[in-house]
This record gives C-alpha cells, sequence and structure tokens, in this order.
C-alpha cells in the first residue's frame, strides 16, 4: 500500500539543493539584486534561466494572536537589508490523505506512482501560522521603471492545503524571454483550512470570515502598491490560479458585488469556477466551529472566538487534522470552502454571475478530461448500481429526491466505456462504478461550472477556454485534475509550451493568441503561431483541445449536454 507522500518529485529536490547553492539566508552577496520598500529593503538572488528572484517577502504581519481568525494588516517597518533568498513558511497545511489514508490497493493502479509523483510538486517549506509571505521573479537586470506585465499565482489543494514553494516562476519568467516579451511573476501563501475559512455564526457575528481570500486581496493590494518598484507595472495584471486557486481568481473576481479597483486587467483560471455555496452559519460550518471550541476547551468561554485565538497552535492544527482529508469517501464535498459572509462575499458565485455582480475583464478558462477521476479513488467500495445512486445522494446531492437521483442514474449510465477516464473503451475500470463516478464528479465540479461561468462571461467580455486531453495513457485516472499544469511550469520537459505561451501572451496583450505583429525579432518559436485560438462565444462555442501525442485541435464544447445540464439545475436549487 503506498501513500501520495512517498512520491516526493525529483525535480523538487533538485530545485530545493539549486536553491540553497544559489544563495544562503545567512550570507549576502555582494552586487546582489536590492529593492527598498517603504518597510524595508530585502536583497534577492540571481537565480535560473537569466532571472532574479525575491523569496519570503512579507506582505502582512504574521496571523498570531489577535490576528489569528482575522483579517489581515500591513507587516511591521524594520531597519537594515532582509536576505530574500528563500521561501518563506507555509500556512498550516490539512494533507489530502489523512493520517491512516493510502492508495488503493488495485491492480489497475500500477505505475500511478511515477506520474503522480511527477507532476504533483509538493511545497518545500515547513508550516507555519507565521505563513503571510509572497515571492518576486523577474529578468535580470530589471529595475524599477521597467514596467513588465506581471503574472500573479494562486495554488491549488482545495483551500485546505498548498503553498507558493511548490512551483518554480522563473520558468514562466524565462520562458518570456525566450519570447522577448518579458514578464514578472509572483505568488503568495493564504491561509487554508480553518485558519483561513472558519465559519459559524460566531465569525458572522464579528463581520469576518474567508480570511483565505483577504490574503489574496491583501497580496494583490501589495502588488499595486509595490510591483513598480521590482520593475512591474501595476496597470497590467493578470491573475491565474489552478483548482482551489482558480475559484479564488473567481471569487476575486465577484467579491464586493465585482468591485475589482483595478486589482488586476485579465484571469486565467484552471479546474475551478462558479461551483455552489453556501451562507457562512451553515450548520457543517457551525459544526466544525463548535468542534474547533470543544477540543480547545473554549466552550465556557464568554468569547469563543476570542478563546480559539489564544489557543495553543497545535490544539487547532490537530483539530483540523480530524477533519476530512480531500482524498476520502467524502472526495469533494470538502470540509473547509469559502463561505458566503456578507461582506467580502455577499452572495454566492453563480448569483454574482446572473446578476451580473462581477468584474469585467478578460478570462482564460479551461479544464482537463478527466477532472473527476484522483478524487474517485477512494470510493472503490461502491461496485453497484443501487451503492453508486445512494452514494451520490448522501454525498454529492443531498435532498435530491428519488427521481432525480434515478435521473442521474440515467445520464451517467453503468457502462465503464462512457465514464471516465474517457474514450479508452474498457480500460481503467478500476471497480465496477470507479469510472461512473469518477464522471458524475468531473462534470459535477469542473465542467458545470466552467459552463456556466462562461455562459455570463462570454456575453460581456473577451474569454477563451481549453480541454486538456493528455496523457490518457496514465494508469487508473487519465487526464487528470492538474495534470495540464506541465503545459505552463513544463514540469515534464516536453518544452511544447503553449500554455506558458498563452499565458505571456495574455499579459501583454489580455488576448492568448500570438500578437498580430508576431513577437520580437531573435525570439523563439512558439506552437501558438501556427494557430488562431477563437473566442468562446454563442453560438461557437470551441475549445482549444490538447490530445495526444502532442496535437493542438479544437472542438465543441457540447459534449454530455444533457447530463452536463441536468446537473446545472440541481446545483441551481442547491446554490445557498
Amino acid at each position: 500500500m503506498l501513500t501520495l507522500y512517498s512520491f516526493i518529485p525529483p525535480a523538487l529536490r533538485v530545485l530545493a539543493l539549486a536553491a540553497s547553492t544559489l544563495a544562503s539566508p545567512t550570507a549576502r552577496a555582494t552586487g546582489a539584486p536590492l529593492v527598498t520598500l517603504d518597510y524595508g529593503a530585502f536583497q534577492g538572488f540571481d537565480s535560473a534561466g537569466g532571472t532574479e528572484s525575491f523569496l519570503g517577502v512579507p506582505f502582512a504581519q504574521p496571523p498570531l494572536g489577535q490576528l489569528r481568525f482575522n483579517n489581515p494588516v500591513p507587516p511591521q517597518p524594520f531597519s537594515g537589508i532582509r536576505n530574500a533568498t528563500w521561501f518563506g513558511n507555509a500556512c498550516p497545511q490539512q494533507p489530502v490523505l489523512g493520517p491512516n489514508e493510502t492508495l488503493p490497493d488495485n491492480p489497475g493502479l500500477n505505475g500511478i506512482t511515477k506520474y503522480l509523483g511527477e507532476l504533483q510538486p509538493h511545497g518545500i517549506v515547513a508550516a507555519s501560522e507565521d505563513c503571510l509571505y509572497l515571492n518576486v521573479v523577474r529578468p535580470a537586470g530589471v529595475s524599477a521603471g521597467a514596467n513588465l506585465p506581471v503574472v500573479v499565482w494562486i495554488y491549488g489543494g482545495a483551500f485546505e492545503s498548498g503553498d507558493a514553494s511548490a512551483y518554480n516562476g522563473t520558468q514562466i519568467v524565462s520562458r518570456s524571454l525566450d519570447l522577448k516579451s518579458p514578464v514578472i511573476y509572483v505568488s503568495f501563501n493564504h491561509r487554508m483550512n480553518a485558519f483561513g475559512f472558519l465559519g459559524g455564526k460566531e465569525v458572522q457575528a464579528a463581520g469576518l470570515g474567508n480570511f483565505g481570500l483577504y490574503d489574496q486581496r491583501f497580496a494583490l493590494q501589495w502588488v499595486q502598491k509595490y510591483i513598480l518598484l521590482f520593475g512591474g507595472n501595476p496597470k497590467q495584471v493578470i491573475l491565474w490560479g489552478q483548482s482551489s486557486g482558480s475559484i479564488s481568481v473567481m471569487l476575486q473576481m465577484v467579491a464586493y458585488d465585482g468591485q475589482l479597483g483595478g486589482l488586476f486587467q485579465g484571469a486565467v483560471m484552471e479546474s475551478g469556477f462558479a461551483s455552489p455555496m453556501h451562507d457562512i452559519t451553515i450548520q457543517q460550518a457551525q459544526d466544525d466551529y463548535d468542534f474547533l471550541v470543544e477540543q480547545a476547551n473554549c466552550t465556557a468561554a464568554t468569547d469563543t472566538l476570542n478563546c480559539l485565538r489564544q489557543a495553543p497552535y497545535q490544539t487547532i492544527i490537530n483539530a483540523v487534522l480530524q477533519t476530512t482529508p480531500l482524498l476520502s469517501y467524502q472526495a469533494l464535498n470538502t470540509s473547509w470552502r469559502p463561505l458566503v459572509d456578507g461582506v467580502f462575499l455577499k452572495q454566492s458565485t453563480r448569483q454574482s454571475l446572473s446578476e451580473g455582480k462581477y468584474a469585467r475583464v478578460p478570462a482564460i478558462l479551461g479544464d482537463v478530461d478527466d477532472e473527476g477521476t484522483l478524487f474517485s479513488l477512494y470510493s472503490f467500495n461502491v461496485t453497484t448500481n443501487e451503492q453508486f445512486l445512494d452514494y451520490i445522494q448522501t454525498i454529492f446531492l443531498v435532498g435530491a429526491t428519488e427521481n432525480e437521483i434515478n435521473s442521474v442514474g440515467k445520464l451517467y449510465p453503468d457502462d465503464p466505456t462512457l465514464g471516465s477516464p474517457y474514450n479508452v473503451g474498457t480500460n481503467d475500470t478500476l471497480t465496477p462504478e470507479y469510472k461512473r463516478i469518477s464522471s458524475f464528479q468531473g462534470d459535477f465540479y469542473f465542467h458545470v461550472p466552467r459552463r456556466y461561468a462562461l455562459s455570463y462571461l462570454s456575453c460581456t467580455q473577451n474569454v477563451w477556454s481549453y480541454l486538456w486531453k493528455r496523457d490518457k495513457f496514465v494508469p487508473g485516472v487519465g487526464s487528470f485534475h492538474e495534470s495540464d499544469l506541465q503545459e505552463f511550469y513544463d514540469l515534464t520537459g516536453s518544452s511544447d509550451w503553449v500554455g506558458a505561451d498563452a499565458l505571456v501572451n495574455f499579459a501583454y496583450t489580455l488576448n492568448p493568441n500570438v500578437p498580430t505583429n508576431g513577437y520580437p525579432s531573435g525570439a523563439a518559436p512558439s506552437l501558438l503561431s501556427n494557430i488562431s485560438w477563437p473566442q468562446y462565444q454563442a453560438p461557437s462555442v470551441q475549445l482549444l483541445t490538447f490530445e495526444d501525442p502532442n496535437v493542438l485541435t479544437f472542438t465543441d464544447d457540447t459534449f454530455r449536454t444533457e447530463a452536463i445540464e441536468f446537473l446545472d439545475e440541481m446545483q441551481q436549487r442547491m446554490d445557498l
């Protein structure tokens, strides 16, 4: 039995070694890049691929004591020069696997370890509440006033885990140099799980909630205030995220009824969009709050929220670790998530879109083909049609009628050739119901929300959409969630760079296609030069489609129309 945490990718070991070799946090390098902000000076280092990096720059005070379960505040000023040569701490983590969870012992999963290990990087720093740090990677020699476009990255992790050290922004910046179109890359940490998304009536009464989203907003405000000093253009910022990071991008677009205040001018969203949301006082959120109060011995306190702020860190994190992890029988019905708090989020994402209360910025939205496979590996005990229907009703569509559940059974038939991974026949039939469950989860949590978001965004701003269908050979999971990140970070060394090139183009022109006049003289070739990616707009709802082996095509976004429309109606009822 193998655990996901057995697969620390070699690439990250190399990254850790390289970073520690390039710059020691205790020794300041002569001539190293220096940036002075109004609260202190930071010295970075020369990093790979013709870049300079500033790592572990605080953008807020450590959220400790009274700042725990509270909104972020500006960092404290300091004198002297701080080394910015290593990532700051990650925020407290809830591992995607519980302490006793392992990959199911199934012959069909042989070989999956290799791909999950290579394509799912893990952070390389310790976790701590003192974690509100960001990183800036820029072309070497760039200084204030260069006015380069800025790409800001938000990591995924189901709002439960993840940190900015897991991906190396030097690759993006280095590729932009190859295209003679240099950009600056920014990544940051934000609070997660209970530390970032604690709900309950006590939190609402304090006018708080969604601390992790406030962290993101605070980092974006930092970019607006300071990126000019690093050589970036605060009026040319795009926000990019994957999974919960992608959902975060959408939530920033609808926050404060869509009043963005110029924080970013374009949005890139991978595998996360407009899912149903709940109020901050929903029973599950209250139960989780009460559980933390009990575990912290705060039940008798007059102000339980204040008592939680004073509780030992280990007490809080131990309570978090007892809540349901991401990879479990509960699957994507996770414990911690953004909630409608009445201040930052005044209504759900779906409501905001339908009411036109969202930021009008160009956007790219994309999914992988087999979004649901990775999250269905822990439902192997569901092996019959009756168990499938019961699983859907008790975990995902709570409150649905018997007729509605039967309709789901018909729309997602008990036929492995129609399940996910798609288009592989009976291959990857790990259990009789696995591919069926994967198909349902992929549509319910990813393809339905993407189409819903696009149905509104495409009427008011320029949008593009894609579908990643590569790597169908990956055992058991096919084109699984997160596998498309290799197009942006070149995790496998394929060097086709289509995603990264689209990102750079979008940062410059708010259009993923190669600029009309091409790249500057001497730029590296781009595969995007061979295609014209059309905007997503009815009636021509086309997806740029990544297929094996390294093929780019266009397909209509009309697959599983009846099933996806039915689930969309179900989500409309479930939303708040």
